[in-house]
């Protein structure tokens, strides 16, 4: 897979992440969440540019996951 298409998919997901936790605190910072959700939405423009087609990016994004769960699963052992 290419790895830009790798990098964008771990952002997205870490975007994903970030908008998580600031939604968890007990005072969400709007200004915060706004900017990560336009970064979020940057980002998945970016890698339907790329992947136009959904269901080849829900493949794609599987197949990142997968390999990002099994380095985990080898360094924590």
């Amino acid at each position: 897979m290419n790895s830009l298409i790798e990098r964008l998919i771990a952002t997205h997901r870490m975007l994903n992440r970030e908008i998580r936790r600031e939604l968890q605190r007990r005072i969400p910072d709007s200004l915060r969440l706004t900017d990560l959700k336009k970064r979020r939405l940057a980002v998945k423009d970016q890698l339907f540019r790329h992947r136009p087609n959904a269901a080849d990016f829900r493949a794609a994004a599987r197949q990142v996951l997968a390999r990002f769960r099994t380095k985990r699963l080898t360094h924590a052992h």
